[in-house]
């Protein structure tokens, strides 16, 4: 029995079946490229999701001001504010004027 280790051996069989060990290193690369991309997939997810909760976040923002330029242009509103700010008041009928076209 020789007294050489068990790496040792494998090594020597390995180098000795070339085709092997490139098979071996292509494999581990292999690997390691998978684990990067799914890696980066991950991470794309993970923004994406960021994005679409951004996204509902300002849609629901952009209906809220939706709603309170609606309130705030009511014609009630605009002639509470036009008569008690601008002190304007309601034409009367001999103050009405009609334009007509030709």
């Amino acid at each position: 029995m020789s007294s050489l280790s068990l790496p040792h051996i494998i090594g020597q069989q390995l180098w000795q079946q070339k085709f092997a060990l490139v098979l071996l290193v292509a494999c581990i690369i292999t690997a390691l490229v998978i684990v990067h991309f799914s890696h980066l997939n991950r991470q794309l997810i993970t923004s994406q999701d960021k994005m679409y909760h951004q996204r509902d976040q300002l849609d629901i923002e952009w209906r809220n001001l939706l709603l309170e330029q609606r309130a705030l242009s009511e014609h009630s509103r605009v002639e509470d504010i036009a008569r008690q700010r601008l002190n304007m008041i309601r034409p009367s009928g001999a103050q009405d004027i009609s334009v007509t076209m030709p």
